[in-house]
């Protein structure tokens, strides 16, 4: 699954040999009409989402917490994987509950037939209400606007789900902690809304983090002592999972961990829990050239070639989400072997120095993020390469590459 049909590569790039699509392209078409069925022969960068992997984050992440519910986290596109296909490979791996951090992406699931619960993190406005009401999602709510919501569901006749957010330290959003029984007395006596949930967000200092747990837990139980129901109790996102005594509460809500990396440097040295990474950024070569000695490349000369060379070219750049500050530092693998992203990442080419020993081609699967043969280009090295986080790397990728479930 790691070598198209580079036959029909060429041929759509001119080069005289006749196009067969083949059958691989079922293979990559998810479920979804709403998702792409564009092949991957084509002069385009892709990216590749391995359903098994995921499938095994979930396992091990399930294992982890104890059997409780996993609320997978698919803010940020999927963290640069997708929306769809994701909520696709979550739907399919039994997974019932989502979190996103926008209206426009809960309501885009919604629409396409997911039937989950839902759960909007982020804020929403007063003409969101309607649809939000309509379309039952779950919101997050901290403020007197629950009062707007509540007053819109009553006029619709349904009473929707909302959560409420409690701060107890992280300082972005949320109901202040000391606040908290107040607003969860006032949501409590509502018409129109009932209250599915409470979540804390945390800082992710160890120790900081069971004072905040120590205050969600008082909130909480005042919450229960003066008969009011909190419902669903959540507070551990990827970090709070490395740890097997973590604040599991009722439900976990996993963000990086089920995309298969890491959320911080300490949890990826020990690695306590074996995730697999599920996206793969590949390319193909377009571009096969002879450099020689004092001949330079790209912009203000960035490079200049000190012995005899061949460059190889690849369509894919810092448009596509392929990080700039990569260049000079960098490998990409061909063939099962890497080779140096040399002189400038522009905007929608990478250039590569493959030497005069390699048999690079016009058409070769170049994998940029991924594994190849034995050879492993990992998220993680390449953001710290880059000199980024590994979630400012994978969200970072285009929307509008093309994805493919295989």
């Amino acid at each position: 699954m790691t070598d198209y049909n580079r036959r029909s590569f060429l041929s759509a790039m001119g080069f005289g040999t006749a196009a067969t699509l083949g059958d691989h392209r079922a293979l990559f078409t998810p479920s979804r009409s709403s998702l792409s069925s564009r092949s991957s022969d084509g002069s385009d960068p892709w990216i590749e989402l391995d359903r098994e992997a995921l499938n095994h984050n979930l396992s091990v992440t399930g294992r982890q917490v104890g059997g409780r519910p996993v609320m997978a986290v698919i803010k940020g596109n999927g963290y640069g994987h997708g929306l769809m296909e994701m909520g696709v490979l979550l739907q399919e791996a039994g997974t019932h509950q989502a979190a996103v951090a926008k209206v426009g992406a809960a309501l885009d699931l919604r629409s396409s037939g997911f039937d989950w619960l839902i759960l909007n993190f982020g804020p929403f406005s007063n003409s969101d209400i309607p649809d939000l009401v309509r379309s039952r999602i779950s919101q997050t709510v901290f403020t007197d606007q629950v009062r707007d919501l509540a007053a819109g569901a009553v006029r619709s006749g349904i009473r929707v789900p909302v959560q409420i957010n409690i701060d107890t330290g992280l300082g972005r959003v949320g109901v202040p902690w000391r606040k908290a029984l107040d607003f969860l007395q006032e949501v409590a006596r509502l018409e129109g809304v009932w209250l599915e949930g409470v979540f804390t967000a945390l800082t992710e200092d160890p120790e900081f983090d069971q004072i905040q747990i120590d205050r969600f837990d008082s909130v909480c139980r005042q919450a229960r002592e003066s008969g009011i129901d909190t419902g669903i109790r959540h507070a551990a996102s990827s970090a709070a999972l490395m740890d097997a005594d973590g604040p599991f509460l009722d439900m976990v809500r996993p963000g990086i961990a089920i995309y298969g990396h890491y959320p911080n440097d300490q949890s990826r040295r020990t690695r306590p829990i074996d995730l697999h990474p599920v996206l793969s950024l590949k390319s193909r070569v377009v571009y096969v050239k002879e450099l020689a000695v004092g001949e330079s490349l790209s912009y203000h000369q960035a490079w200049t070639a000190d012995r005899p060379t061949r460059i190889a070219t690849l369509p894919v750049g810092y448009s596509d989400g392929y990080p700039a500050t990569a260049a000079g530092k960098g490998k990409v693998l061909i063939r099962g072997r890497q080779f140096p992203v040399i002189a400038l990442v522009t905007a929608n080419h990478v250039l590569l120095d493959v030497g005069n020993d390699s048999d690079v081609q016009i058409g070769d699967e170049a994998v940029l993020i991924g594994r190849q043969g034995d050879q492993t280009i990992d998220a993680a090295a390449l953001s710290d390469t880059a000199g980024i986080s590994v979630y400012k790397l994978l969200i970072g990728l285009n929307a509008a590459l093309p994805r493919f479930i295989i």
